[in-house]
């Protein structure tokens, strides 16, 4: 049998190599053809094509599809129409790793690397072995041998895996959300749901699916998955007058948590879930999650003062970002909002403000964005300011014990920074050393 391994990135490149250790028969292609893939066909040491088309197909007997390639791709089309099956590189892996091995796999529009991350945290806090594969981690195909020795597997799989993924029988299938994406590789916004919908597909009745409470799409298919189904936002799991409670059990206070935000709140209780259902005792969930800290600039609780938090959120770097942070809060917030002028489109925002105390623009695209906003009717809120520091001075001036500082500034950086990670740093700098008059 010969294996056409299509799309010669990260995933392309461990597919072939774990084909090849079989000692398979192997053939790679690209439809580009450039510098660095020359070098990586030239460091597999297997025969392969560079701008290759359909006639790459004759011989073949079943193709493996980097997640990049759209399925409308000519070859990917062609391989369709002469019946070639097309598999993806995570239904490599799966296929290799064989049925015996556990299997937790976690989707969504937004919210999977967190949620894998918490999991992670909270298996390693009970000291159950497993591996982390997928999306935004390691390729399944790259990390097999650890996979196997550990025999359970926590992977974040993408609607572009899910593509080709036929019957997956997971023992615990999470679907955080589904909203409109990525219709530039998937054929409707109807295909992207039906591929997010997989994840549920062959499931047992000793098996589990999560879903959210909030999503109607997750929330109507796990109740034909044939799984103990399990919606996360309902009944008791949930977030009760700010304590996260699994399956009736105290997990925490949110107040005690290093992370902020509903949708991340939501995120814990998915991952609290899985882990449970994977041999992780609750006292260790518990500690995990006290312990746990969202990634560095990503709605991450930077330090509380005088009763107020301050949440960097510096990796907003555009409106849908912040729209996105402003919903997740439910607290007064004083918002910190500007950076590099792009000429953006602020209008998005603007259903969200109405949670804010105060919004203080900054930097250069400051004044044009306060000029925006006071046209919009949120002259009463708007404050200008001429940088980061002056912002933050002013924020926490404005800010009452219980509300939030927030820094989701909707721009890049460039204007004052090298990087969002740099203005998050400053951020929390300033924060740290400015006190409020009086206190």
């Amino acid at each position: 049998m010969t294996t056409l391994v299509y799309g010669l990135g990260e995933s392309g490149v461990a597919a072939t190599r774990a084909l090849t250790k079989r000692g398979e028969r192997v053939l790679v292609a690209d439809g580009s053809d450039d510098e660095r893939l020359r070098d990586t066909l030239a460091a597999l040491d297997v025969p392969g094509v560079l701008e290759a088309g359909p006639d790459v197909l004759d011989g073949i007997d079943r193709m493996i599809a980097s997640p990049g390639v759209s399925p409308r791709n000519p070859v990917l089309r062609a391989a369709g129409a002469r019946g070639i099956p097309i598999v993806s590189e995570v239904g490599l892996g799966l296929e290799l790793l064989g049925e015996d091995a556990r299997v937790a796999a976690v989707t969504g529009t937004n919210g999977k690397t967190t949620v894998v991350d918490m999991l992670h945290h909270m298996l390693e806090a009970s000291s159950v072995q497993h591996a982390v594969a997928g999306n935004s981690w390691r390729t399944l195909t790259g990390c097999l041998e650890e996979a196997c020795t550990a025999r359970l597997l926590v992977l974040e799989i993408s609607s572009f895996q899910l593509h080709y993924l036929q019957n997956p029988g997971f023992e615990v299938a999470a679907l955080l959300n589904v909203r409109p994406d990525h219709l530039n590789w998937h054929e409707s916004f109807e295909e992207y749901i039906d591929d997010k919908l997989r994840i549920f597909d062959r499931q047992r009745a000793e098996d589990l699916a999560l879903a959210s409470a909030g999503d109607p799409i997750g929330r109507a298919a796990i109740d034909t998955s044939g799984a103990e189904a399990l919606v996360v936002g309902e009944g008791d799991t949930a977030l009760r007058n700010g304590r996260l409670l699994l399956r009736g059990s105290h997990l925490a206070d949110v107040n005690e948590l290093r992370f902020a935000g509903t949708h991340n709140h939501e995120n814990a209780l998915f991952a609290a879930a899985a882990a449970q259902r994977l041999g992780a005792e609750l006292g260790d969930i518990r500690e995990a999650l006290l312990g746990y800290e969202s990634r560095p600039h990503r709605m991450r609780v930077a330090l509380m003062r005088s009763g107020v938090t301050y949440v960097d959120d510096s990796k907003a770097t555009n409106p849908a970002a912040v729209a996105a942070a402003l919903a997740s809060l439910d607290v007064p917030v004083v918002l910190i909002l500007g950076g590099s002028e792009k000429g953006t489109d602020f209008s998005e925002i603007l259903p969200g403000l109405g949670v804010c105390r105060a919004v203080v623009c900054q930097g250069e695209a400051g004044p044009r964005i306060a000029a925006y906003l006071e046209a919009g009717g949120f002259q009463d809120v708007v404050h200008r300011t001429p940088d980061l520091k002056k912002a933050v001075e002013r924020a926490t001036e404005i800010a009452r014990p219980g509300d939030v500082v927030l820094l989701s500034p909707g721009c890049a950086s460039f204007d004052q920074f090298p990087g969002y990670a740099e203005r998050g740093d400053a951020f929390i700098e300033f924060a740290g050393h400015h006190r409020k008059v009086g206190r």
